[in-house]
């Protein structure tokens, strides 16, 4: 494979083709990613658009930590450790497991992080997330480019996101919203 065709996609969006069968696990999702180092690691990333029946204030109450707010949804980040809890958020907040995930965002998961929530103390924007997506190292550039295994299947469409697309909406609303804004930057860069 040629290294010079290889993106970093860190801080993009995926969207699934709308050509996509109901069957397919990725059907109608919107997946940020946080994480891409070309072919020495793992792409990583969460989906966006996809609630669980859980509540940040359940998880909360079942660790002892007293939340009072039922408000905040848990999202199925992934197939890939659906036990472990990441909070996708605006970088101005930090917990004691924080990194960069790219552009205005960062990415928590520690146990300290729904006690700091618990006391209020949370950032302007997040998502929490059970799971998360993940490809082998180069794999996504293969399934995007359409190259390999990957040649007869249908690819990702990748955009630049923003706040509103991340944190503004859910499920199908998401999706929509997101393939809408991937239609406007791809005309935009033509005229």
């Amino acid at each position: 494979m040629n290294q010079g065709l290889l993106e970093n996609y860190k801080g993009k969006l995926l969207i699934s083709h709308p050509g996509l069968p109901k069957s397919h696990p990725f059907y109608e999702t919107v997946i940020y990613i946080t994480q891409d180092r070309f072919n020495n690691e793992a792409t990583i990333g969460v989906i966006l658009n996809v609630a669980t029946e859980h509540t940040v204030q359940k998880i909360c109450n079942e660790q002892g930590i007293l939340f009072s707010d039922g408000r905040p949804t848990i999202y199925k980040g992934g197939p890939v450790n659906q036990r472990s809890l990441i909070m996708l958020h605006s970088d101005e907040w930090h917990s004691s497991n924080t990194s960069d995930a790219g552009l205005s965002y960062a990415i928590s998961s520690d146990p300290f992080m729904f006690e700091k929530l618990s006391a209020g103390d949370e950032p302007v924007q997040y998502r929490i997330f059970a799971g998360l997506t993940a490809w082998t190292p180069g794999q996504l550039s293969l399934e995007i480019n359409k190259q390999g295994p990957y040649a007869n299947s249908l690819p990702w469409l990748i955009t630049n996101p923003t706040d509103e697309i991340i944190f503004g909406s859910e499920g199908t609303e998401q999706y929509s919203n997101a393939l809408e804004l991937c239609s406007r930057q791809t005309f935009d860069q033509y005229f």
